[in-house]
């Protein structure tokens, strides 16, 4: 896998040019995954921040709006959780 695996990180869930929705790590340009859909996009992101105590996962909708971000810490091995999550619960109006 192509991601930096000291310290905490920032993983992003973003729709890319070819439509498809890729998962970023901050500060790398190429994506580290891309999937069809965005819950699958979303799922492996926090599966790669389960791996980085205190990582964050922010996801963006189609037009590029940060729609939610979470905190991931970790507990032991086999034990992560979902310190803290921000959504938009009104996205602005798209014509």
């Amino acid at each position: 896998m192509g991601f930096d695996q000291k310290g905490s990180s920032v993983f992003r869930v973003k729709r890319g040019n070819s439509g498809k929705w890729n998962v970023m790590q901050a500060g790398i340009e190429k994506p580290l995954a891309s999937f069809d859909a965005q819950d699958v996009a979303s799922e492996y992101a926090f599966e790669l921040a389960s791996t980085k105590d205190g990582s964050n996962v922010e996801i963006f909708d189609e037009y590029g709006t940060q729609i939610a971000e979470a905190t991931v810490e970790i507990f032991s091995e086999d034990v992560a959780r979902i310190a803290k999550v921000d959504s938009t619960t009104s996205p602005p109006c798209r014509e």
